[in-house]
């Protein structure tokens, strides 16, 4: 049995689900912290006395992660229900064979989380050959420069660390002999493919790496104050969940974490594993996709923040409410059933207008659980694989397509999943024309089936 709490701007919404079906669902518009243990106990008090009791607690803390990254920027938005700590400036060290023209990051977010930014030679190519040797004495000349100017956090970003973080790490043990108080993160610590996607996704990391620290500890807290030592989770943007340990290493994971959850609960509470999904709020509409009960996703998405990060995010075609005759029409031609989730009184005012023009197909949801709540109850250990490999034949390619499907099964079962109980979800690979004849770009993601997995931390 497990409980999944939504903690927004506007409050805090949980819900308790056991076996994908929804027994309780408790708000607390209110009361910010002070008023989370009210609505755990709440919920716990629900349970059944025919059920075990709680072993998981899985937060979708994705909306005060957005909001301490936006805090940062200069554009920061009205402070939410929940108080949390600002992401905080880092310094940004890029490691390439040569220097760029700018060294600028084009995302204006990304940018207002660096305060210094430096670049020395090293590097690797997309298979992990080196291309310059890496200039160490030159990284402890970048580290003190940024040390100088008040930073106690460094990302560091090299090229073709997607395959090989031989230098990436080189660089990092280097600058802990002369700053060993020094927090540095890694672009090989996320994976995927893209220098500026990697670089933002490893500065996004950087920044909030005490905003997470704080926000874990909170949720560990109240987690462990309920009865039966349940395990605590967090919802992540690919549709899965990350343990409390890994979500302080990669912060980032959260991002797109409210949509992939919106979809899921969506899916779980129409009891419609394969729809399309229209998410409406205020302002806006979306569409996404869930197969099988899983959240469409994709990686190098721009997101709800503009910023392409290298982790994959639920695949949302957003438009104003403006659209919605072209949305009524766009959802009569799809082929298959149709669910839509308002989120306000504007959004069920669409929502009934969508469902009248388009007729049965379109499904709306009327729940006084969150949906958001409810998909992240239901998500599971989660993992994936963005890569590019060399294959001069199909039993090549085949091959090291099967390694990377093993490879995110394990990182599954790492992840907290029962051994034994990981599949993968899809496996892809794409002809990289550009870069060659035999050259594959491989994306593999690996969950566990529901409820099937142990639930502890």
């Amino acid at each position: 049995m497990r409980i999944g709490v939504r903690l927004g701007a506007h409050g805090a919404d949980g819900t308790l689900v056991h076996a994908d079906r929804v027994l309780a669902a408790a708000r607390r518009p209110d009361g910010g912290w002070r008023g989370l243990p009210a609505l755990l106990r709440e919920l716990s008090a629900a349970a059944p006395s025919t059920v075990d009791t709680i072993d998981t607690v899985v937060w979708n803390i994705a909306p005060l992660i957005e909001h301490a990254l936006l805090a940062a920027g200069p554009r920061a938005p009205a402070p939410p229900a929940f108080t949390v700590p600002p992401a905080v400036p880092v310094a940004s060290l890029l490691v390439m064979p040569r220097a760029p023209r700018a060294l600028a990051h084009p995302s204006e977010l990304v940018r207002s989380l660096i305060s210094w930014r430096g670049v020395i030679p090293g590097g690797h190519d997309l298979f992990g050959a080196e291309l310059v040797p890496v200039d160490l004495d030159a990284a402890v000349r970048a580290a003190t420069e940024a040390r100088a100017a008040g930073l106690g956090t460094l990302a560091i970003t090299a090229t073709g660390a997607s395959n090989s973080v031989a230098h990436e790490e080189a660089v990092a043990a280097r600058v802990r002999e002369e700053f060993p108080d020094l927090r540095i993160r890694l672009s090989g610590d996320s994976g995927g493919l893209g220098l500026l996607e990697r670089d933002a996704t490893t500065v996004i990391n950087a920044a909030l790496l005490g905003t997470a620290e704080e926000l874990v500890d909170r949720c560990e807290r109240l987690t462990a104050a309920l009865p039966g030592e349940p395990g605590c989770w967090f919802a992540t943007g690919d549709g899965g969940r990350v343990s409390a340990k890994r979500l302080r290493a990669v912060p980032v994971r959260c991002l797109g974490a409210d949509g992939a959850t919106a979809l899921t609960g969506s899916a779980v509470l129409t009891r419609r594993p394969d729809a399309h999904v229209v998410l409406a709020a205020r302002g806006f509409i979306a569409l996404g996709r869930v197969d099988a009960g899983r959240p469409r996703i994709a990686p190098d998405l721009a997101g709800k923040l503009g910023v392409r990060t290298v982790s994959p995010i639920p695949v949302l075609n957003v438009r104003g409410t403006a659209a919605e005759p072209a949305l009524a029409a766009e959802l009569r031609s799809l082929v298959g059933p149709s669910v839509i989730a308002a989120f306000d009184r504007e959004a069920m005012d669409i929502a009934d207008r969508l469902c009248a023009e388009v007729g049965p197909a379109l499904v709306p949801l009327r729940s006084e659980a969150n949906p958001s709540a409810v998909g992240a109850a239901c998500s599971e250990p989660s993992a994936w694989l963005d890569i590019v490999v060399p294959a001069d034949t199909l039993d090549e390619l085949q091959r090291q397509q099967h390694l990377a499907e093993r490879q995110a099964m394990t990182l599954v079962a790492a992840a907290g999943a029962r051994p034994g109980s990981e599949r993968v979800i899809s496996s892809v690979a794409t002809a990289l024309a550009f870069l060659g004849r035999d050259v594959y770009r491989l994306h593999v993601r690996a969950s566990t089936d529901s409820e099937s997995e142990g639930d502890r931390a």
